[in-house]
């Protein structure tokens, strides 16, 4: 079996960049961790100076995004996307630039007060963001698996993504 991809997709404050860190350390060869996060932190919301200019940013960081999976996804490293994407249409673009190798797309959640608990204790969360992502339509699309963070720690779902794909190896 050839490198594979996992696709960590939920709400804001789910887990998946802890997630993302502890599919890195059980891997047994080297791990690209890809988050839109670093795509939208090259720009600063508060310098746009109109909603023009911030969706032209933001289409920006989705079409650098795309491209950096493409050439990655044509590399021997396996890769960790993680992902909080609600427009499904960017989102199956994403996973589409990481054909032709075997992705593994997995819904990330918890409880509404779990995460809101967790972006209370992040600096770099503005409040009310994971109130207005949770339930959103985009997270109730087929995944190949689930997990609840709020139920495991980032080790033992890393373990548990890591037996899912391997159970399902083509």
């Amino acid at each position: 079996m050839g490198p594979t991809a996992i696709v960590l997709h939920g709400p804001t404050s789910a887990g998946k960049s802890s997630l993302a860190r502890a599919l890195q350390n059980s891997s047994k060869i080297p791990v690209f961790h890809i988050s839109l996060d670093a795509f939208v932190e090259m720009s600063r919301r508060r310098d746009m100076r109109s909603d023009e200019e911030s969706n032209q940013a933001l289409r920006l960081h989705h079409l650098n995004l795309q491209s950096t999976l493409t050439r990655v996804a044509a590399s021997h490293f396996e890769i960790v996307l993680d992902l909080v994407l609600r427009d499904t249409a960017t989102l199956d673009a994403c996973i589409a630039a990481l054909a032709p190798r075997c992705t593994y797309v997995v819904g990330v959640s918890c409880p509404l007060d779990v995460l809101e608990e967790r972006e209370r204790g992040r600096p770099d969360r503005g409040e009310g963001m994971a109130r207005a992502q949770f339930g959103h339509a985009a997270y109730s699309r087929p995944y190949s698996m689930r997990l609840d963070t709020s139920t495991c720690t980032p080790e033992e779902g890393a373990r548990r993504i890591r037996s899912f794909i391997n159970g399902h190896v083509e």
